[in-house]
């Protein structure tokens, strides 16, 4: 068993009434492997639940204006320096990381002085502030440099004590963690199978164009989504066959009710071809899914090896066209940026011109449309959330739109 470092909480501005007791420590059981220091790395929703402990997007650190239509200020009102952030969004968008999908709209950012932030667009992005939320672009308040290991809540004077002294955070498997809340040494369980929010980690098969329709006839012919979600991916889990996540698609409700057509099952190839299939090393599921398609195919003459890579590797090997490529990608709850990332899978560019001159719900829906259709090298597999269990004495446990608990808005019930 590794116990992860203290944590401070970063206080919210604000929070629920009811009869609480200040301070304490919430002990947190995580099922997780490592934990990720770059945000772009810590994407699963439990990594990103436990990164944003200790780093805030960017629409969180103040207030979002548009003083003109393409350019959008951010008024930095905590501890952290605007050329922190500056820094952070330029890292995000220069890396090869899907992500910089996100940040495709953005042309330049500036720091003005030390707390303004001054971003100009390419175009209108009507939902760039919301895609400021997202957790990959999260930034780390310049006062927890030179602080040591545990964190005090309130390390940042700008913001108002938290209800919270800390929380510490033990990271293990599932059943140790389910013990440890079954026994009361644990308050919150974090990464099991119930407690579900918004399913927005979406795992797509990515493959070579070289491949062609014959892979995706052979692929969708093998694979049952439903049954390899069942069988294979830890809940909450949902199949996905439509190229971006329903919880994606905002006003919207039609992609929850897509599948796409089962195409008949071609025969083997004549003369076999072995390709290798990426998948990232430290998800479990990715594992098994690999080891699933490697037998699903195998009868149709795509023989299969399997490397499983660490995530910052995977990332960027995929920069480079592999055969084919598992890889988890945690979707905007906003149907335009969500699409843009899998274009980036595809190796397309995101092409926000396309939806510029429309109205934010018309660049909804056109956006929605064009996930509804297959695409020839990216193939949605299945879509995943966070289970989190808490006992009684935990109060005031909600989620943001991401799926992520708002831990940082936590008390514990008085005694």
């Amino acid at each position: 068993m590794t116990r992860l470092l203290v944590l401070a909480l970063i206080p919210s501005l604000a929070f629920a009434g009811g009869r609480a007791r200040a301070g304490g420590t919430l002990e947190a059981a995580a099922v997780v492997k490592s934990a990720h220091g770059d945000p772009l790395l810590a994407d699963t929703p439990l990594e990103a639940t436990l990164s944003q402990l200790t780093k805030l997007p960017p629409c969180k650190l103040g207030e979002l204006s548009r003083p003109s239509p393409r350019t959008v200020r951010l008024i930095i009102r905590t501890a952290t320096r605007a050329q922190d952030v500056v820094t952070s969004l330029q890292h995000v968008k220069e890396s090869p990381s899907p992500y910089r999908a996100l940040l495709a709209p953005m042309k330049s950012a500036s720091a003005v002085g030390s707390n303004v932030v001054e971003i100009e667009l390419d175009g209108a992005a009507p939902d760039f502030e919301a895609v400021l939320c997202h957790p990959v672009l999260a930034v780390t308040p310049s006062y927890f440099a030179s602080m040591s290991d545990r964190l005090v809540a309130n390390a940042d004077p700008a913001l108002p004590r938290a209800w919270l002294d800390g929380i510490t955070v033990r990271a293990t498997d599932a059943r140790t963690a389910e013990r440890l809340v079954a026994q009361r040494k644990a308050q919150v369980l974090l990464g099991g199978e119930s407690g579900e929010g918004a399913l927005l980690y979406a795992t797509f098969l990515v493959a070579a164009p070289k491949l062609g329709p014959a892979f995706a006839q052979a692929l969708e012919s093998s694979v049952d989504r439903p049954g390899l979600t069942r069988f294979f991916v830890r809940p909450p889990a949902k199949p996905l066959s439509t190229l971006i996540p329903p919880a994606s698609e905002g006003r919207k409700s039609t992609l929850s009710d897509i599948v796409w057509p089962t195409p008949a099952r071609p025969a083997p190839l004549a003369t076999p071809v072995e390709l290798t299939l990426l998948y990232d090393a430290t998800l479990d599921e990715h594992r098994a899914v690999a080891e699933r398609l490697q037998v699903k195919l195998g009868p149709l003459g795509y023989r299969l090896k399997l490397e499983a890579l660490p995530r910052r590797q995977l990332r960027e090997r995929l920069t480079t066209g592999p055969d084919l490529a598992l890889v988890g990608l945690l979707m905007p709850p906003l149907p335009a940026p969500a699409f843009a990332l899998t274009l980036a899978l595809a190796g397309e560019p995101a092409r926000l011109s396309e939806w510029d001159a429309s109205t934010d719900q018309a660049r909804a829906d056109a956006a929605v449309e064009r996930a509804s259709k297959p695409m020839p090298n990216v193939f949605p597999l299945f879509v995943q959330g966070l289970g989190v269990t808490t006992t009684r004495e935990v109060q005031h446990l909600t989620r943001d739109a991401y799926g992520l608990p708002r831990l940082d808005d936590v008390f514990l019930a008085g005694e």
